[in-house]
């Protein structure tokens, strides 16, 4: 019987092939060998990414597609983690880009027997800044400030499969944005540990288009929608002063753009 790897990727992918292989080539260049890196095709329709994986020609990674009438980042994540044969499941965006030590990290992080999940600080870059600069904010975890706002950075998150299954629901379809934040906030009601780690694991990848004024607009929605959905209490956006690090309540209270994506509509004075 085939020993299951010790680390699984879950990549959900579309399109972009050269982010696609530079992630892929990013788990290849792992420290640890023995790892495996899945990934679930959310209908691409302007690049072969089976044939791509063909080409890298690497046995530990495991392409799928999704049916049709499936589809969205949510139920690719979700099929990923059904595939992969890990207890240790580690998130990778198609266009971000692990560091070498990722994996060996993860596995000393988390205990497959145990409920757990570790995010970590981020290295933001693009295509502009290749070498790209450390997240300046690493917030410690707190559950009270987790109801209020999505803290943990979603690149940099690795978690077991315990973990992913103890709220019952693993990412719910509904969602195609801060579908991340409504798994980790169920999770942390369900009683699982989550710890931030103050090391670098990922590089994400900063896009001109991620910070339009049409997306935060969706993004605001998502977020309340995740606040409806799983009843979280009204709310002034100015509570996180208790629980947030004093940069943190600087980058959500000072900058309008920010206020405005977290802010709570339902809140009244």
């Amino acid at each position: 019987m085939n020993t299951p790897p010790k680390v699984s990727f879950l990549i959900p992918a579309q399109n972009r092939p050269l982010e696609l292989k530079a992630a892929l080539a990013s788990c290849i260049a792992q420290s640890l060998e023995d790892w495996e890196a899945v990934v679930v095709d959310d209908h691409s329709d302007s690049a072969d990414l089976a044939a791509l994986i063909t080409t890298l020609n690497d046995s530990r990674l495991n392409y799928c597609r999704l049916e049709p009438g499936e589809g969205g980042v949510s139920e690719a994540r979700n099929r990923a983690v059904a595939r992969a044969k890990s207890e240790r499941l580690v998130t990778l965006d198609s266009d971000d880009l692990n560091h070498p030590h990722r994996a060996a990290r993860c596995l000393e992080l988390l205990d497959p027997e145990q409920a757990q999940l570790v995010y970590s600080r981020v290295r933001l870059f693009s295509q502009e800044r290749p070498v790209g600069h450390p997240k300046p904010v690493l917030q410690p975890f707190s559950a009270a400030l987790l109801e209020m706002v999505n803290f943990i950075t979603n690149p940099g998150t690795a978690f077991t499969r315990r973990a992913f299954e103890a709220p019952g629901q693993g990412f719910r379809s509904e969602f195609c944005m801060a579908e991340d934040y409504d798994l980790y906030l169920r999770m942390a009601r369900a009683g699982v540990a989550i710890k931030a780690v103050d090391e670098e694991h990922v590089s994400y990848r900063k896009h001109a288009q991620a910070t339009t004024a049409n997306r935060n607009t969706a993004l605001h929605a998502a977020i309340m929608q995740v606040r409806v959905l799983n009843q979280v209490a009204p709310f002034p956006l100015e509570a996180i002063r208790h629980h947030a690090l004093p940069q943190l309540c600087s980058n959500l209270l000072d900058n309008p753009e920010q206020r405005a994506l977290w802010s709570d509509d339902r809140w009244t004075p």
